[in-house]
């Protein structure tokens, strides 16, 4: 699949700059974990949201942030677009950074293939 490249600009021949293949699949799985949140009760969505990244070693946290990703993929596993692999999912924690990453498979369902993820979450993010 082919989409636009976020930041968006502008390609070699004048037009958008397009992405595609695993790359615009990590850009479409990167923007559904990110923040969506605005004040319109009737367009919230199922993206992670500002509240997952003040403070990243409460285990709530990583609570609601697995339930948001099952969400997440089974929406993508109900287009037939990805399968999260559960079992691989790990955190690793950098508290000199101050980060928390979150690790996991998933399968591309269209090529089959099995492919690593990876999204750190600081509160700059």
């Amino acid at each position: 699949m082919r989409g636009l490249r976020i930041p968006v600009g502008v390609g070699s021949n004048g037009g958008a700059s397009l992405i595609e293949g695993d790359e615009n699949d990590y850009k479409i799985i990167s923007i559904a974990l990110g923040s969506n949140e605005n004040e319109n009760a009737f367009q919230q969505d199922v993206t992670l949201g500002e509240n997952m990244i003040f403070d990243l070693n409460d285990y709530s946290i990583r609570a609601n942030i697995l339930k948001k990703l099952y969400k997440i993929f089974e929406d993508f596993r109900l287009k037939k677009r990805f399968e999260l692999k559960k079992e691989t999912i790990t955190w690793i924690e950098d508290s000199k950074n101050q980060t928390l990453s979150l690790e996991f498979r998933y399968v591309n369902l269209e090529s089959d293939e099995d492919i690593f993820f990876r999204k750190a979450f600081t509160s700059a993010d």
